[in-house]
Parts: C-alpha cells; sequence; structure tokens
C-alpha cells in the first residue's frame, strides 16, 4: 500500500501529535507534522470515536506504509493513573485503526525506539534540536516523540 511514508503518533490523554516522514533512518525527511485534540464537550467514548476517525483521515490523506507509535514507559513513578489510561486507550484506538486498514505497525517505549534507531539513547535525540541532520529546533518534546517514533518505523521493512 501506498508510499514510502511512515505515520508516527504520540498521545497524551487529551491529544495526538503525529509526523509523516520519508527517507531512510539516517538520512529522515519531516513531510508534515501536527497534532489534534477531540473536541471537550464530548463523552470519552465519543472522543475515542473522533480519535479514530481523525487517524484514519490522515491515513487516507497521507498514504503511508506503515504507522508507529510511541507507547509510554511501562513504569512512571508517581504517574497520574487516569491520565496514563486515557493515554493507553488513545493508543489503542490508533493501533486499532491502522490495523482496521491493514497497515503494518511499529511500536515501543524509548528502550524500543533506541533499539530501532541502532542508538544507545533515542532520548539524547530528544533534548538535541537535531535528528540525523533533521532540524526540529522548534518542535515540541511530543512532537518530536511522534517523529522520532516515525523514524524509527523507516528502518523496519
Amino acid at each position: 500500500m501506498g508510499s514510502d511514508f511512515v505515520l508516527g503518533f504520540r498521545a497524551e490523554p487529551a491529544c495526538i501529535h503525529w509526523a509523516l516522514v520519508s527517507g531512510s533512518i539516517d538520512v529522515p525527511v519531516l513531510e508534515n507534522h501536527d497534532n489534534a485534540s477531540a473536541p471537550l464537550n464530548q463523552t470519552e467514548a465519543q472522543q475515542l470515536t473522533w480519535y479514530r476517525d481523525r487517524v484514519l483521515l490522515l491515513i487516507d490523506t497521507h498514504r503511508p506504509r506503515k504507522v508507529a507509535v510511541r507507547f509510554a514507559e511501562s513504569f512512571r513513578p508517581g504517574g497520574a493513573k487516569t491520565d496514563s489510561g486515557r493515554r493507553s486507550r488513545i493508543e489503542g484506538v490508533i493501533l486499532e485503526a491502522a490495523n482496521s486498514v491493514k497497515l503494518p505497525v511499529v511500536t515501543g517505549a524509548l528502550k524500543t525506539i533506541s533499539s530501532k534507531l541502532g542508538s544507545q539513547s533515542a532520548k539524547k535525540y530528544l533534548e538535541s534540536d537535531d535528528l540525523r541532520g533533521l532540524d526540529w529546533s522548534g518542535i515540541s518534546k511530543n512532537s518530536r516523540e511522534a517523529i522520532l517514533v516515525a523514524v524509527a518505523g523507516l528502518g523496519e521493512v
């Protein structure tokens, strides 16, 4: 299906960050990125449907060959359980939406992403203004994570 693009996602409890990348794992090209939030006046079930529809629209618009989702770390001391639950449900919706249109999905927390990038620490990229030649100095941390997981997806066939 589609092009040489990978569509990466990083969910928050009330927002998704997405990034479309092409190129290679060594020389990534950021094609587009943005974020989207479901309407606050909807129930959680309605919001999850909204996120699914948004993910499917992004897939239909950009025709990626793969979707990549950045998961939360398995252990976060002091993390709010409600927020992490909402984030997990949104991540699940993204996975289901990609699978429903038969796209392969790459997932992982930072440790897994580091491995896919062939790097000791993906976190170091997040703290820098550059990702393998890609200038992301003006991009938020969560959007950088969407880009990072998408770039990791470029390395898998």
